[in-house]
Formats: C-alpha cells, structure tokens, sequence
C-alpha cells in the first residue's frame, strides 16, 4: 500500500538530528510529503529555512507541549485513509526502503526486533502489573520501537488512549507501575496489541531497521550512498544516542554517516564551510547555556555544576 507521508516529530534538543534525516529523505524521494511535528518542550525553535529548502510543511499544532513522543498521537488520530511512515528526528534513511514497505497493505508496519523479558519490563511495562489493570489483554511475545512504523490514520483513536494518558500539557501517563518507559513508546504497543489481539487491527513485523552499531551500519559506503546505490533500511541511533550538539558527534559509532547528510543539507541551503561551522557552534553554546540554566532554576545542579559537562 502506498505511503503517503513521512512524519518526523521533533523538538528543539534534536532539530539538527531532524535536519540531517530530511536530508537524508530528500536524496532518495525528492517529492515524498514530509511533515515535522514541533515539540516546544525545550523552547521554540524556527523551521523556515527547512520548509523553504526541502519543501517540509509544519503539522498544526494541537498543542506546544506535547512530551516524549506523544506529538506522533495527533496525526495517528486523523480521519481513516492516510497512509503515514513516523521516523524519529534520531534516523537516516540508508536507501529507497519504501518500496518495500509498500509491499505490505497491513494497518500497521513494525520492525522486527528481538526482545527479551528482562526488555519487556525495561522498556516496555510490567506484565505482573498489566495484567492486574486489564486481565483480559493477551501479551503476543514481541515488541516495538516506536522510533520507525508504518501506519492507517483512524485505526487508533485518542479514546482507546484516554484510560492510560491525560492529555495534559505536557501528556502525562497514568500508570507509571503498568507502562515503565517514558514516553509513547509502551501505551503505544499496548493499544496496538490488543488492538491485533481483538482482530480490530493488521500488524506486519519486519527487518527494515539497523542500529547505529549494527555491522550492516558499519558496512555502509558513504561513495556507495553518494550515487544513490543506498541499503534497503533505514539507521536508528536509538542504541546510541548522538550528542546531538557536539559539533563533530564524537564517541557516535558512524558519525561520518550523520555528518555527510549534514553536508548535504548545507549545500542544498546555499550555507557555506563557514556558516555552517559557525552555527553549529552557535547552537552547541545556546544548548549548554540553556540546559544548564534550566537545571539550576529547577535545583537539579548547584553552582558548581554550571562548569561541569551535561
């Protein structure tokens, strides 16, 4: 089933991860509808420059605050039809994957990814607890990173969500002891299991995903990418998460990765060697200062603390 956009949710901490996944969408479908969904948790944050180079549209905002993850909610609640793929600002698109995700017409695609009870419990939620809070749900033995998923608008309702979220600002979800990760990520598989589970709703798994230190991401040829001659999956750093405002991204297994699609959004903005060096260090400083800031404000650091690194 065809796809007909490409969502990527961000805030400001990691707009420049979310450029360089653009970038990156924009070297394999140059006509694909992109749309950024702001989180202004951390502050606004201007997008022009994006939407203008790269033709992204901004998604309107239901809310500033939406908190990790739950921004993706609101076009998953649009009227039934549209056919989505979320990306997390967190990713590269390696080469033209969607054909073959559009091989597959199930509601909803996963990547296929090994789990463990230990994770379950970890990232996911408590199934001692979960079954307490709904006796009838049938855990399915597997799980899902929400960082990557194909879906239907319409098939998931804000209703199926009101038990587990307040739908504050930010959103709040309501039972910590069942849902033990923060964010979307373990009411999200939640609602989608027992959707499965009741027959309401198709869930298709496969391998479409590599983590920043998989081999297949240390095998990857930045030549190779440069003629267009990409990998059939996308790269998800969820593993290891960049230092998004260390210029050089340092300690990030296949940085060069991240860097070269970072080239490349220059370029096509017309921002030269120099600007561009320029703004990142801008925009390491402005992170520290205002991280830093914040942190002393709310009493987590003291003094002293302002001359430590994040």
């Amino acid at each position: 089933m065809k796809i007909d956009i490409i969502y990527i949710p961000c805030y400001r901490r990691d707009f420049r991860l979310a450029r360089i996944c653009i970038a990156s969408i924009r070297h394999w479908y140059p006509d694909i509808p992109i749309t950024i969904i702001k989180d202004e948790m951390m502050h606004s944050f201007d997008t022009t420059e994006l939407e203008r180079v790269f033709n992204v549209s901004v998604y309107p905002q239901n809310a500033r605050l939406y908190g990790w993850g739950f921004s993706k909610f609101e076009a998953m609640f649009e009227p039934a039809g549209k056919r989505f793929l979320f990306l997390d600002a967190d990713i590269v698109m390696a080469g033209p994957v969607l054909e073959l995700l559009e091989k597959y017409d199930d509601d909803y695609i996963v990547h296929e990814e090994p789990y463990s009870l230990e994770d379950v419990y970890k990232y996911y939620f408590n199934l001692e607890e979960l079954k307490k809070f709904d006796p009838a749900f049938h855990f399915p033995e597997f799980t899902f990173n929400t960082g990557q998923f194909v879906g239907t608008a319409g098939k998931l309702k804000r209703s199926d969500f009101d038990p587990l979220v307040e739908w504050s600002e930010p959103r709040i979800v309501k039972r910590t002891d069942v849902f033990t990760f923060g964010g979307e990520q373990p009411v999200l598989n939640y609602v989608v299991m027992k959707k499965m589970g009741e027959g309401m709703l198709s869930v298709k798994r496969l391998n479409f995903m590599r983590e920043g230190l998989n081999p297949d991401t240390a095998a990857i040829s930045i030549d190779r990418l440069d003629r267009k001659e990409g990998y059939p999956f996308i790269l998800h750093w969820h593993d290891k998460k960049p230092d998004v405002f260390d210029p050089r991204m340092r300690q990030i297994p296949r940085n060069d990765i991240l860097l070269h699609f970072e080239k490349i959004y220059f370029e096509k903005a017309s921002i030269g060697v120099f600007r561009r060096k320029l703004r990142i260090q801008w925009e390491h400083l402005y992170d520290t200062v205002l991280m830093k800031s914040l942190l002393l404000i709310r009493g987590q650091i003291g003094f002293r603390g302002l001359f430590r690194k994040i």
